[in-house]
């Protein structure tokens, strides 16, 4: 008998793992499907010690590998297929907790530096991945560089991809697949009533949302000061840049504010919302 779990699903990466106890299926490709569209493939090809303790042959039944969904494809739906069988792995809970796992405590799960490395060393999390969500919980902000493939005058093309990107950190961070609304036209002072808002719809999360605009807004962040009962890191607010080629990932329970209020205007927020 063919067994497997889907651990893991996002924007962009899929991981999981396979193993029959009578077939090797280490180096076998499995498929990952929405509906009926392959969506990506790879290869069972990685070692998971928690598998080999628990019998499964040599340990070596994981996959792990990237995604490419159109944007209107509910990877909540993504099953993977065993390349050139009848077997398929259907999702339960696409999570890297239960879902039912609320309270105070998933305010940490996942998101400090021990949990974080150990998911990087079980291979549930990229490298990039690792580093965005690491520097996320210390400072409570983290900006990085796009590489668009839109060209600089279709804003709302570059805007999407923008999107796309922030919607794959917040599922990490919330530890469970998410939905992001795009707002666009904002000013500074929209940001207090979407944490109020991200506050009652997930009492339990960080409210954290992405930001872009056409052009580069500058933002003064007091970093660490989003951390209950921390104190912030000495010294007054540091400079981050959004906008241009840069998406901002931002937690609003921060002290933040923008370097020429009057000039603010006119940014986008990928908020979560529930599906």
């Amino acid at each position: 008998m063919i067994r497997g779990h889907i651990d893991f699903v996002s924007r962009s990466r899929v991981e999981g793992w396979i193993a029959c106890p009578r077939l090797p299926l280490t180096g076998a490709r499995v498929l990952a499907f929405v509906d009926e569209t392959c969506i990506g493939g790879g290869t069972v090809n990685l070692f998971r010690q928690d598998l080999l303790d628990a019998g499964f042959g040599d340990g070596v039944v994981g996959f792990g590998f990237p995604i490419a969904p159109e944007p209107w494809h509910d990877t909540r739906v993504l099953d993977v297929r065993l390349e050139g069988g009848s077997t398929i792995l259907k999702q339960s809970r696409a999570c890297l907790v239960p879902r039912e796992a609320v309270g105070e405590d998933r305010r940490r799960q996942g998101r400090d530096p021990a949990s974080l490395a150990w998911m990087l060393a079980r291979g549930w999390l990229s490298q990039a991945h690792f580093d965005a969500l690491r520097v996320l919980g210390e400072f409570g902000v983290h900006s990085q560089a796009l590489a668009f493939r839109s060209p600089p005058d279709q804003v709302t093309a570059r805007c999407d991809e923008a999107a796309l990107a922030a919607a794959d950190l917040v599922e990490m961070h919330m530890l469970q697949p998410a939905e992001l609304e795009i707002r666009d036209t904002l000013t500074p002072g929209d940001l207090s009533g979407i944490r109020r808002e991200l506050r009652n719809a997930f009492p339990h999360v960080p409210p954290v949302i992405g930001l872009w605009a056409a052009r580069e807004h500058v933002i003064d962040v007091v970093e660490g000061a989003h951390r209950p009962g921390a104190q912030a890191l000495a010294g007054g607010g540091v400079e981050y840049v959004f906008g241009g080629r840069h998406l901002m990932m931002l937690d609003l329970d921060g002290d933040f504010s923008f370097a020429r209020d009057g000039e603010a205007g006119g940014f986008s927020a990928f908020v979560p919302c529930r599906p």
